[in-house]
């Protein structure tokens, strides 16, 4: 018969990539930090909106009969942003855990915290992306020609005069990235390394009318959008240290997100404790202008001719959304 021994427990330092989302929306909006904010009243800082509009006239040629009209120099708007919102991550380390256990903190502690506090920013935006007041939006279906999409896209966020053309990008969903990919209409993106990181460089699966297709599974599969990065503005700011914390640090990043981590003792439980939060605050941009004057108007103006009162105010004309309508797979 054979020898059998029995055999220890074997743990091996091998490890399965983690099925976790990248980070990729908060990446292609504009973000603002740490500095802006401080010694701001409400926690709100009013981002300049350029655009400064002088009048141009034309005089009366040879003759002096009329004195020059002078015009305001208008314009040079602001928009609103807001922290609003404190994400956390705490978890404990008993005595017991940080005496007999192999720990590694960095990697098995503080990696992890810092993962789900970052990945707060995915939701946030995400979320400031459904609740953006967009002026325009088209419908498509699985049918519809990606290219016709793309050029009717430009089109529209070239009407309102506001957003550069470069700084453009498609961000949709993985139904209308299938219908798209297997169109055969999206040209190829070379890749030139600016992106930011390897899982934003990794979500763009070509371009369409000059702008990167960008592939998000945060979105809802029929979800899409066409964005210039200026549509949403993301802002983060890392609390400080507070003098009762045993150690910690700001500034402890994941893909340029500042967080801060905290860790003390509390000696009522005996265990330790490790706190990694942030500061967040989204806002879409809404600067729709009167196409007369090419200015931001209030809040009340009557902006579709149903009478004072009866708008939102201005909307977001920086981006459209897509209405999709029809089936994921593109198998017969």
């Amino acid at each position: 018969m054979a020898v059998i021994k029995t055999k220890p427990e074997k743990v091996v330092a091998f490890f399965l990539e983690m099925l976790q989302r990248e980070l990729v929306t908060p990446l292609v909006v504009t973000r603002v930090g740490q500095d802006l904010f401080k010694g701001a009243k409400d926690d709100t800082v009013t981002l300049r909106i350029g655009g400064l509009r002088a009048v141009a006239r034309d005089y009366e040629w040879r003759t002096r009969t009329a004195p020059i009209v002078l015009d305001d120099i208008q314009g040079e708007d602001g928009i609103d942003i807001k922290l609003d919102t404190h994400s956390y991550s705490a978890t404990a380390l008993t005595d017991e855990q940080m005496t007999l256990d192999e720990i590694n903190f960095a990697q098995d502690v503080l990696a992890p915290q810092v993962a789900a506090v970052t990945d707060r920013y995915e939701g946030k935006v995400v979320s400031g992306l459904r609740t953006a007041v967009f002026k325009e939006e088209i419908d498509i279906t699985a049918d519809t020609d990606p290219h016709l999409v793309g050029v009717e896209s430009r089109r529209l966020v070239d009407a309102n005069k506001v957003a550069p053309r470069s700084g453009r990008f498609f961000l949709i969903g993985s139904d209308i990235e299938a219908a798209w990919l297997a169109s055969d209409r999206l040209s190829k993106y070379e890749s030139t390394g600016q992106e930011g990181t390897p899982a934003l460089r990794d979500a763009i699966i070509g371009r369409l009318a000059g702008a990167p297709v960008v592939v998000s599974t945060a979105l809802d599969p029929d979800e899409g959008f066409y964005l210039h990065k200026s549509a949403l503005v993301l802002a983060n700011v890392a609390p400080v240290v507070p003098s009762g914390a045993t150690t910690g640090r700001t500034g402890i990043s994941r893909n340029g997100f500042a967080v801060r981590w905290i860790q003390d003792y509390d000696p009522n439980y005996l265990r330790d404790r490790s706190v990694v939060s942030s500061f967040i605050g989204v806002n879409d941009v809404r600067d729709e202008r009167d196409p007369a004057t090419g200015l931001v108007r209030a809040d009340d103006w009557d902006w579709d001719g149903g009478g004072a009162g009866t708008d939102v105010g201005p909307r977001n004309v920086r981006g459209l959304k897509f209405n999709f309508t029809g089936g994921g797979s593109v198998l017969p």
